[in-house]
């Protein structure tokens, strides 16, 4: 009846399946008819019914095992992913993805490993993305699961068209789009011609997009969730009306203008359709120079944020702050854009760019191996020669398959070690920042307030406080605040500005040499990076130090005499420092001695 598809009929057969198990007492078939009925109520878009349905079998069988477990959770997942809830979802994929791995079958595991990739995603979290994209893959492309190979490629190429990679997320689509055709799946085949038209529009293919969603329009209705392959489709196709210099194609925005209006209004509050057509809407209006209707729309789009990032961070804040600029709000514009700037600096982040280029290469590798596969089978109804020198042939692929793919696992196994280590890194150092400000600066600001509530404030200390607080501010804010070479901004004018806008630290700096202009942007940003976390360091471990920078086109010599203050040993900063020197194959050295720390950078052959 799912098939048909009677959601309606197969409901009242699971109840009555529910009924029968409670008459017997059988507590496993309770737990998996309520189950099955989620499932229903969920192609339904029926979410807070399926949910009530989960809680109910996990009442009804508060012992289950393990192994079924895995199969609730893994559904919860889904249901708080689809009602736009991406952190309560991560907490339940999280318990269901090894459940499933040791009990599930390899088909659930790649669909799950995809929905982490999701959920993480809508978070801004691009690089816990990829690790599970790439899980997911690797499964697939082993085991020849076609359908779970067309999901991944569907959600890589969304992650490719976020870092601007749309050639190879067009690659990754068109191939999704021809394997669901040929498997019969109408709503995969619609998905990933709304991912499609993402990436035209994107490219600013226009006039191609409006030309492929409006053919795949009318085709939503015959899906088993019509509201949201609509609005997957809606997305792009009203940017490429907007857009578009047809004429015939401007007349139809008005109305499907109108639809998705409509459909906002049906979709989950969260739902990531719906949050989709917010940001589309968004984006149009900045382009019409609609800025106090695009500030309601923002207000709308951040009541979503604490569930998911419904678009990414750095466009979400540009906008913003186009519409702050366009109302002659400048100085909460400028903290918009400054929000854009470090946003685009983390989604740029090389090591992410490089393991998108691995899932490209493993990917490009299926394709080969199943090309392979095509010819062996054409050379089986061929002469028995043929056949014998075609059988030998596989066999000498497999064995050479059989030593990549051990090279391979291995490769992977430590490049995962690594990407875990990075990602406990960043979150370390996310949580550094957060300990500066709260003991800092939020220490500051009560004191401050304490002043000001007292009878005769001393006014002389509350300036002082506001300067120490400004100044722990603005070290912070130009921490953060990353540099643009690629613009023609020099290595020693960027670390001269960085330096001589240091509050509380004597640092005097010298550059000399010629040839800055050589110095490649990769390593002169991560020179510049170097030299941050330098400093941080020295400001977290010699407060009172006198420091000594010299650096040439090849060189970098960092000298701090002063008082040492042992850390906490929670801090990465020399773990950072030598990862991007390798980066770009610089060698680094760092001594402390009594009162003195050096560092050392030689990056001239980087």
């Amino acid at each position: 009846m799912l098939e048909e598809p009677d959601i309606d009929s197969s409901i009242i057969l699971l109840q009555q399946t529910y009924d029968f198990a409670k008459g017997k007492n059988y507590q496993w078939g309770m737990a998996e008819a309520c189950l099955d009925i989620a499932r229903c109520y969920f192609m339904d878009d029926n979410v807070d019914s399926a949910l009530a349905s989960l809680d109910k079998g996990m009442n009804v069988y508060p012992a289950m095992p393990d192994s079924m477990k895995g199969e609730f959770f893994g559904e919860y997942a889904a249901e708080y992913g689809s009602k736009g809830d991406m952190r309560t979802a991560l907490i339940y994929i999280r318990q269901a993805l090894p459940l499933i791995k040791q009990y599930g079958d390899d088909e659930s595991y790649c669909i799950s490993c995809a929905n982490a990739g999701i959920y993480y995603r809508h978070l801004g979290m691009n690089d816990s993305a990829i690790y599970y994209y790439r899980q997911g893959m690797d499964l697939a492309i082993k085991t020849g699961d076609i359908e779970s190979q067309n999901l991944l490629a569907n959600n890589i190429a969304v992650l490719y068209g976020e870092m601007e990679r749309y050639d190879e997320s067009l690659k990754f689509i068109d191939q999704a789009i021809e394997n669901a055709q040929k498997a019969g799946d109408e709503h995969g085949v619609l998905s990933a011609i709304g991912t499609k038209g993402d990436m035209l529009v994107l490219s600013k293919r226009y006039e191609e997009a409006a030309d492929m969603l409006l053919a795949a329009y009318p085709r939503t209705d015959s899906t088993t969730n019509p509201l949201r392959t609509k609005a997957r489709l809606l997305t792009p196709l009203l940017k490429s009306l907007y857009h578009s210099k047809r004429p015939e194609h401007r007349a139809q925005f008005p109305h499907y203008m109108e639809r998705s209006q409509q459909l906002i209004a049906q979709l989950e509050p969260n739902s990531v359709q719906g949050a989709g057509l917010l940001t589309t809407r968004l984006a149009l209006q900045v382009d019409d120079k609609q800025y106090a209707q695009g500030l309601q729309t923002i207000a709308q789009i951040e009541q979503i944020l604490p569930h998911q990032m419904a678009t990414p961070r750095n466009k979400f804040y540009s906008n913003k702050a186009k519409c702050l600029a366009g109302l002659g709000r400048y100085q909460e514009a400028y903290q918009a854009l400054n929000e854009a700037y470090i946003a685009a600096d983390s989604i740029k982040n090389e090591e992410i760019n490089n393991k998108l280029s691995q899932l490209t290469a493993s990917y490009e590798m299926m394709q080969k191996e199943l090309e392979v596969t095509h010819l062996s089978q054409q050379h089986e109804r061929n002469k028995t020669r043929i056949a014998i020198l075609s059988a030998i042939l596989l066999a000498l692929l497999a064995a050479l398959g059989a030593l990549m793919f051990w090279t391979r696992q291995r490769r992977q196994q430590a490049q995962m070690r690594e990407t875990r280590r990075w990602v406990e890194g960043i979150e370390q150092e996310r949580a550094r920042f957060a300990r500066e400000l709260h003991d800092g600066a939020c220490n500051d600001l009560l004191a401050i307030g304490m002043q000001l509530r007292a009878n005769k404030p001393d006014v002389q200390e509350v300036n002082q406080q506001i300067g120490t607080l400004r100044a722990q501010l603005r070290n912070l804010s130009h921490e953060l605040m990353p540099p643009q070479f690629k613009d023609g901004v020099r290595l020693d004018e960027a670390l001269n500005y960085y330096l001589s806008h240091i509050d509380g630290l004597k640092v005097d700096f010298h550059a000399d040499g010629q040839g800055w202009d050589t110095i490649p942007s990769e390593t002169a940003y991560q020179v510049y990076r170097i030299t941050q976390e330098a400093i941080g360091n020295i400001i977290t471990h010699q407060p009172d130090a006198q420091v000594k920078i010299s650096l040439t086109p090849s060189r970098l010599n960092v000298v701090s005499t002063g008082k040492m203050v042992q850390g906490d040993g929670r801090g990465i900063g020399l773990q950072s420092m030598r990862n991007r020197a390798e980066s770009i194959n610089a060698e680094l050295k760092t001594s402390s001695q009594e009162d003195t720390f050096l560092l050392t950078l030689d990056f001239g052959t980087a």
